[in-house]
């Protein structure tokens, strides 16, 4: 099977990239062939088995590209995909595979009629453009309107490989590792009694993106809340792309914004070195950190809304449940939770079930009873299709050569 992925982004801060780039090598290692397009690249995060070049943002000779692939089914992964994709008649299988998106009351004033379109647009021409429409949740499905859609969870154990939990003999961890020192500078070797709080301040982790037009939605302000109710008693980290202002409230309000993680290695030493992991967000079809977090056996709290009850077991109604089990957390008591967090998501999201699931999936719906277009057998891309890739390719060695040069 040939199998085309389309995502605006393939860049660390961004969890579809996350999602997508595991599953892209299991499809490989299954005996398929996976192509990845892109606008924005690392390279650095594709599999060496997955092909993947980085288009234009004008997208000229997409159509023609894909068309002469040879794909049996392509996967649209972000809005300008599926806008594109939806208006082409492609020989292929097509799959709106919906990560999700802000609801409008949560976007910024001035976004907001744009963006009440945009989901209107999903719904009434989008999805039925699409042979298949796939997303992460059960809440999702309802919430994207669309009944039909395909349920697939997420894996979340991608870190667990490099994790090597460090706790102090009580189980809170308040005997740092070097990951932990160098996420909040806490002294080695302090350790708690049992029963007892933490001597240590309790290392709070936030994994999401805090630009100015995602700070409401992300919870940002129940976050500087937090750290000015409890001030020494926590100490806050907050991982993802900010911008100048943003990074500058969260300084004053006491909290370390250390932008994008880009290193797999150093991500997982960052889930090791804290206590637990908090999200505050209202807009969350799945919030993939949950679940990373329960991969490294610490409990992740997070507000009783969107996705949230089906990824982790400790959600709270009000902003005040969980400054109070933070609050109240002991050594015993966050042990105890970190082993019932691993166990709930050990159960859910492996990647070896999302991709289990996923071919199962992909092989459905390519069959010929299945599939829109006639089975084609023996089919391969036409020369004018490696000739684009070679073009592309050329076109970013010229570009990433002139950034060098001009950047002397």
């Amino acid at each position: 099977m040939r199998i085309a992925f389309l995502s605006t982004f393939f860049v660390g801060e961004y969890g579809v990239t996350r999602v997508i780039a595991a599953q892209m090598p299991m499809l490989v290692s299954a005996g398929h062939q996976v192509d990845l397009y892109a606008c924005f690249l690392d390279k650095s995060l594709v599999d060496k088995d997955v092909h993947a070049v980085r288009v234009p943002t004008h997208f000229r000779g997409l159509r023609e590209c894909l068309q002469r692939g040879a794909y049996d089914v392509v996967i649209a992964c972000t809005e300008q995909f599926f806008e594109l994709v939806a208006g082409w008649k492609l020989d292929a299988v097509t799959v709106a595979y919906e990560h999700g998106y802000i609801p409008v009351e949560l976007t910024v004033p001035e976004e907001r009629e744009q963006h009440r379109k945009m989901i209107e647009e999903r719904v009434s021409r989008i999805y039925p453009a699409f042979n298949y429409v796939v997303t992460i949740s059960r809440y999702a499905v309802d919430y994207i309107r669309w009944p039909e859609a395909f349920v697939l969870y997420n894996g979340a154990d991608h870190f667990a490989k490099a994790l090597a939990p460090s706790r102090c003999s009580s189980g809170c961890g308040s005997e740092p590792s070097a990951a932990s020192a160098a996420l909040n500078g806490a002294p080695a070797g302090k350790e708690c009694v049992a029963g007892e709080k933490c001597a240590a301040p309790v290392r709070i982790l936030a994994i999401c993106r805090y630009r100015e037009v995602e700070w409401e939605g992300k919870g940002m302000d129940d976050f500087c809340r937090l750290k000015r109710d409890l001030g020494d008693r926590v100490d806050i980290t907050v991982i993802g792309g900010g911008d100048a202002g943003t990074s500058k409230k969260l300084a004053d309000a006491g909290i370390r914004g250390l932008g994008v993680v880009k290193d797999p290695v150093e991500m997982a030493r960052f889930y090791e070195g804290c206590d637990l992991l908090v999200s505050f967000s209202r807009c969350e079809m799945f919030n993939l950190p949950l679940a990373e977090a329960g991969f490294a056996h610490r409990p992740a709290l997070a507000l009783n809304v969107c996705a949230h009850p089906e990824v982790t077991p400790f959600v709270f109604d009000t902003y005040e449940g969980i400054r109070d089990y933070i609050a109240g957390a002991t050594a015993e008591s966050l042990h105890a939770d970190g082993e019932r967090m691993f166990a709930f998501v050990d159960a859910k999201f492996r990647w070896e079930m999302n991709a289990k699931n996923l071919l199962q999936f992909l092989e459905r719906i390519s069959k010929p009873e299945n599939a829109p277009h006639s089975a084609r057998k023996s089919r391969r891309p036409s020369p004018l299709f490696h000739m684009r890739w070679l073009f592309w390719q050329g076109r970013e060695l010229v570009r990433n050569v002139a950034h060098k040069v001009l950047g002397r």
